[in-house]
């Protein structure tokens, strides 16, 4: 009797220390979770293309809502593009650099001319506004199909060497191609994005005399991340 008491008390005596054990080590995964829920979440604008007549009605946005963003521009496309970087640089938002040329053909013919193309781009920016741009974006991307990656990955070791930063994005307006897309369906490209809701978010959009429903769509998105609790930033902080 005393051995079959002893062993259902020892058993007694496990169950508790089991179930506080088991408990110990979940709490941390509830405690991670809600550090992840709360976690502060951050939304970066950033536009392609630019300067353009749109451009100003971006900034006028992005002035009334008190937000900065990110500007991959390329060369001079008018007679008010050093006026407009200018603005983009006074307002402190970042320029990033996207080639000159924007030519496919010619910036992804080897890493050394893409990298002549930033750097004669950068000496430009740095003309107009007195700063040296550190980030860039490839046109089409880092993952882009119609360049080897071999090419890809020799221009990021270039790059890398120089200093200087790129950046993709993880929610696509869209709004890069032929048609016009209105303002709702931008929304909705981008809110539609897997990133949104899981953490920081790099919005592309294009900042181009075509995409004249830019402005509007952006005042919507804004209006949108702040109901989901996103801040607002800008590249390269």
């Amino acid at each position: 009797m005393n051995k079959i008491f002893g062993v259902i008390r020892l058993r007694s005596l496990i169950f508790p220390m089991v179930i506080i054990l088991s408990t110990a080590l979940f709490l941390p995964v509830l405690k991670a979770e809600k550090a992840d829920a709360n976690a502060e979440k951050t939304v970066y604008f950033t536009f392609d293309d630019g300067p353009s007549e749109v451009t100003e009605e971006i900034l006028d946005v992005l002035k009334e809502e008190g937000i900065k963003a990110t500007f991959f521009v390329i060369g001079p496309t008018g007679e008010k593009t050093d006026e407009r970087i200018y603005r983009i640089y006074s307002e402190g938002h970042t320029i990033g650099l996207h080639t000159m040329s924007h030519d496919y053909d010619k910036i992804y013919s080897s890493a050394e001319e893409f990298m002549a193309d930033i750097f004669y781009e950068r000496e430009w920016i740095y003309s107009v506004t007195g700063e040296e741009c550190d980030i860039f974006r490839f046109p089409g991307g880092s993952m882009n199909s119609t360049v080897d990656e071999w090419l890809i990955d020799e221009i990021k070791s270039k790059s890398e060497e120089e200093g200087l930063i790129w950046y993709d994005w993880n929610a696509d307006a869209k709004d890069s191609l032929g048609t016009l897309l209105s303002p709702e369906e931008i929304v909705e490209n981008v809110l539609s994005s897997e990133a949104v809701g899981c953490g920081d978010v790099i919005v592309l959009m294009h900042d181009s005399s075509t995409r004249t429903t830019a402005a509007t769509a952006l005042k919507m998105l804004i209006d949108e991340f702040k109901a989901l609790g996103y801040s607002f930033g800008k590249l390269g902080e």
